[in-house]
């Protein structure tokens, strides 16, 4: 592959000496260049503007960190290089190159115990335990199993086998199997006919009367001298699965979650470009309106005598819901004294926390309940606190998501609240502080905190300025390596020796070419709809405007996704700051949409388009023309947008609902019939499956709006997707045939949802770029 001039300069000089910040160019901010041009085939994949560091870990005992990090940066074509590793110290004083052989084998998702002293993990078909002041050794070689955890008690590893569970002890090696699984029982039913036959055979042949004695006397002795057993766990029907299973630290109690097995179907597509040279049937999933898998918490007595067809499950109680649920959660505390259940309703409208009796399956008191007119958000994880006597959940009762304390009595506390959210929240190993992920400075960014367990006074964590931050954790939870990007640097790697610690910078990425190019200034900013709504948008201004003064909108994906980050955002076939960066060149304004439904701006603004996707949502859109005309000088005549998924829906319904309002716009793999997409997403929003309110989808579906099309519209649509289905596109393309309307389809017969391949990418930027020339540039 040859690579576009402008990326002919990508490649930074060796590093002659390993020191901090490692770089991938000897320049900076100092050399950009306004001169200099981003070609469009440039804008499809962004690896030559510099490769971010990846796979940060910390070795066990807290005194390096691994990393991989090309310092110089080469094509990714046809296969992308292995970038090398380096390793830091913890006090940022000595960086060093490492083998990848070494640096893979630090481990990572290790479990900890309480006081950090040991640590598991398993690795290459191994288990392997870490021990302060002995080092690492095996424990077990040719692992079976999986899910390993420590006990409440920190002395056991717990962790299941065939979908049981098992103990083992890392010191003596010792293994014990705690749960055996079996089927229900379930007798036949009764035949009368049959009964009386045994009866009569028994009454008259001596030699049947003396065998069944015989019997039932085997049956009596073997009851009698049997030894105990690991507890039962039973199985509702053969094809139920079992999650969620735990016993208690006295052995009194087993629980669990069984799933039913529900023949929910699937959608069938076609891929006709593959290795065989032969059309393959590929199936993928069902379309919404599929049977629910109810899903149980269940409850058992261990009885270690106990054979299965004598055990008998305890369900939790839900009868006092009112409507059908699924159990999300259940929970010991640490103690093992009190259980708590989660269960969420099939409408999603609805979710419970309650306080089980394990006795009975009772619930003794409900200690939350959400409810939402239009859709609850997914279930976040309930934590019990160490006191065993209180649990954190996540809520949106303010309308924001916030983390909220409550006692066992129903008694509750909001820990942190304010018109922001909790992106995540982690309680430390020792239950004496939070550390969260929060939106507080801006809804644009995120930073961490801390905070303590009981709530108060949060501290912030990476005193870095605005961007974006992640962390990862040193064993010990006293420091962290910081994953940080702005708006005009890309995510670069920064060491907290400490949590009290400066930051010290640690990787500087960008090639010669990210330094020189004089990247567009962006706005962070907030217009209303036409309802008075807020409206958030990034909006990268042309340090020249084009004579046309033309503007075009990328919409994001998903629905309920961020698209505005004070980042660098991740550039490719669907947008991004480079794309940004080319239509600025060209003297176009780009304005990157968080449409009312969008991530990040709390429930009102997430359950907008309840009932009516394409509504709410595109009014967003709509408002953003006056918005950019007033502020940016923009020709309201002269608006394009495009988007793929979500986004290239909300283009469909902008074009078809809004005729006049853009000149064109681009729609990549979207969904054109609500009725056609899976159930998980659509029947939340939508309020049930398409027989349940047709009204709805009708609403929301943009093929039933096809005929207000007037403006230009390419279409594009991968026929291997297997998210949003190639059948999508066909159905909308032949409703707009038979209506009469002139517009592109293009399919790519090789993608599934996204562009992957550099040829789609190019061809698709290609397409998008004509329609811009055509309707906002007049070339």
């Amino acid at each position: 592959m040859r690579l576009p001039l402008v990326a002919l300069l990508l490649v930074a000089p060796a590093l002659q000496a390993q020191t901090l910040p490692l770089r991938q160019s000897k320049l900076d901010a100092s050399a950009r260049d306004a001169s200099l041009r981003v070609p469009l085939d440039s804008t499809v994949d962004a690896r030559w503007l510099g490769i971010t560091p990846g796979a940060p870990r910390w070795d066990l005992e807290g005194r390096w960190i691994y990393f991989s990090y090309d310092t110089v940066v080469k094509p990714a074509e046809p296969v992308a290089p292995e970038a090398p590793w380096f390793r830091v110290s913890r006090d940022g004083k000595k960086i060093e190159g490492v083998s990848r052989e070494i640096a893979t084998k630090i481990p990572i998702g290790v479990q900890w115990t309480r006081d950090g002293s040991r640590g598991v993990w398993s690795a290459r078909n191994e288990l392997r335990i870490w021990e302060r002041g002995k080092g690492e050794r095996l424990l077990r070689a040719g692992l079976e199993g999986g899910g390993f955890s420590w006990s409440e008690d920190d002395t056991e590893l717990r962790f299941q086998r065939n979908g049981d569970l098992f103990a083992l002890n890392p010191t003596t090696g010792v293994e014990r199997q705690l749960t055996r699984t079996s089927v229900k029982f379930e007798a036949p039913k009764d035949n009368k006919n049959a009964a009386e036959l045994k009866k009569e055979q028994v009454e008259i042949f001596d030699f049947v009367k003396r065998r069944k004695e015989q019997q039932d006397s085997a049956k009596a002795r073997a009851r009698r001298d049997r030894v105990a057993m690991p507890a039962v766990v039973l199985k509702p029907k053969k094809d139920d699965t079992i999650g969620d299973l735990a016993i208690t630290p006295d052995g009194k109690y087993v629980s669990y979650i069984a799933t039913p097995k529900v023949e929910e179907g699937s959608t069938v597509f076609g891929d006709y470009v593959n290795d065989s040279g032969i059309v393959i049937s590929r199936t993928s999933r069902a379309k919404v309106g599929a049977p629910l898998a109810q899903s149980r918490a269940a409850i058992i007595p261990v009885d270690p005598m106990a054979e299965p067809d004598s055990v008998a499950i305890t369900f939790v109680d839900t009868a006092g819901f009112g409507k059908p649920v699924r159990a999300t959660d259940l929970q010991w505390n640490r103690q093992g004294t009190q259980l708590i259940g989660e269960f969420a309703s099939l409408d999603y409208k609805d979710r419970w926390v309650v306080l089980v009796d394990p006795a009975t399956g009772k619930q003794l008191k409900t200690l939350d309940h959400q409810h939402d007119d239009a859709w609850l958000l997914e279930p976040r994880g309930l934590t019990w606190m160490p006191d065993g006597e209180h649990i954190a959940i996540r809520t949106e009762e303010t309308g924001w998501d916030h983390l909220v304390l409550v006692a066992m009595d129903g008694t509750r506390r909001a820990l942190t609240s304010g018109q922001w959210e909790v992106r995540s929240a982690s309680l430390s190993r020792d239950g004496k502080w939070w550390t969260l992920s929060t939106s507080e400075a801006h809804p644009s960014e995120l930073h961490l905190y801390r905070m303590p367990a009981d709530g108060g006074p949060r501290t912030r964590i990476d005193n870095l300025g605005e961007g974006e931050v992640t962390a990862v954790w040193a064993p010990g939870e006293d420091g962290a390596v910081l994953r940080w990007s702005t708006p005009k640097e890309l995510a670069d790697l920064y060491l907290m020796p400490s949590l009290a610690a400066a930051p010290i910078r640690v990787t500087k990425s960008g090639t010669d070419m990210f330094w020189k190019l004089a990247w567009p200034t962006s706005d962070f900013v907030t217009f209303d709809d036409d309802q008075g709504k807020p409206v958030w948008a990034r909006v990268y201004r042309p340090a020249t405007q084009h004579a046309n003064r033309p503007a075009v909108m990328e919409i994001h994906g998903a629905g309920y996704a961020q698209g505005v980050h004070k980042a660098f955002s991740g550039s490719g076939a669907h947008g991004g700051s480079l794309y940004a960066k080319h239509l600025t060149d060209l003297g176009v304004t780009y304005m990157v949409l968080d449409y009312r439904a969008s991530a990040g701006y709390g429930r009102d603004t997430r359950t907008a388009v309840y009932r009516s996707m394409g509504d709410r949502d595109v009014a967003s859109a709509v408002a953003a023309v006056p918005f950019l005309k007033e502020k940016y000088n923009v020709s309201p005549d002269r608006v394009g947008l495009y988007g793929c998924s979500y986004g290239g829906f909300f283009t469909l319904m902008a074009l078809f609902k809004h005729p006049g309002v853009f000149k064109g716009g681009v729609a990549q793999c979207s969904v054109t019939d609500w009725a056609h997409y899976n159930h998980w997403y659509t029947a939340r929003i939508l309020n049930g499956a398409p027989a349940t309110d047709s009204a709805a989808y009708r609403a929301s579906s943009p093929i039933y709006f096809a005929a207000g099309l007037k403006d230009r519209l390419v279409i594009q649509h991968g026929l291997v997707d297997n998210n949003v289905m190639y059948q999508d596109a066909a159905r909308l393309t032949q409703r707009l045939m038979e209506l009469g309307k002139d517009f592109d389809f293009v399919t790519y017969p090789i993608e599934a949802h996204g562009w992957q391949n550099s040829w789609s990418k190019r061809d698709s930027q290609r397409r998008m770029q004509k329609l811009w020339e055509e309707v906002l540039l007049n070339r």
